[in-house]
């Protein structure tokens, strides 16, 4: 049985992230405002997948229905004035009985949705192996350089993540997933525990060959 967690604020948004990635957020809407608040004293918020920008309503259906529980580290002002945090992924969570107040801020009760990329496993082990073991080998290097690229070309980004972990394999396969321009539907395939070699070799596919 899944250990039940606290009723927690959902904002969605089309954002994908996962345990460890973290993102900035424009906030100015009072139903967010008044999440922000209560995220920052309590237990944080949980960010819900929607499939576009203009989607901003929790939608109950018979597929799993999930979200990135997210903790502020860091609270700033756009050049108009608006409101930006930065937040950071804890785990992911299934998401259950929803409501809204009279504010219309959804709420929904949580239980952790376990996911490798918060594995302790070393990616050398039998469980995250992969077949080419030659390109294994290889490839943190390659996927943290080009990441490497990636991240010092967008100015956000550089500010996110000022530290990389080129040789975490599993920490480079999440943030990949997070920023390459695909479809969302085919990232939720990768929200699974034991995806964590197929992600490799989705990402590794798009990149290298």
């Amino acid at each position: 049985m899944k250990k039940q967690h606290a009723k927690l604020p959902i904002f969605p948004l089309p954002v994908y992230l996962l345990p460890e990635g973290i993102t900035r957020l424009r906030i100015f809407e009072p139903r967010y405002l008044k999440m922000v608040s209560l995220a920052s004293k309590e237990q944080g918020f949980v960010i819900y997948l929607t499939q576009n920008s203009t989607e901003n309503t929790v939608k109950q259906t018979s597929d799993k229905v999930w979200g990135s529980w997210v903790d502020i580290i860091n609270f700033g002002q756009g050049s108009d004035g608006i409101l930006e945090i930065d937040v950071k992924c804890k785990s992911l969570f299934e998401l259950h009985s929803f409501k809204q107040d009279k504010n219309k801020l959804n709420y929904a009760n949580t239980s952790l949705l376990e996911h490798w990329a918060t594995s302790r496993f070393n990616t050398s082990t039998k469980q995250f192996s992969t077949k080419k073991t030659s390109t294994k080998q290889l490839l943190p290097t390659r996927l943290s350089t080009s990441l490497v690229n990636v991240i010092n070309n967008s100015d956000i980004l550089s500010e996110l993540y000022p530290k990389i972990p080129t040789n975490n394999t599993i920490w480079l396969i999440a943030r990949w997933l997070e920023i390459l321009p695909i479809e969302q539907l085919a990232k939720h395939l990768f929200i699974e525990q034991y995806s964590f070699q197929q992600a490799q070799e989705f990402v590794e596919t798009i990149l290298f060959k």
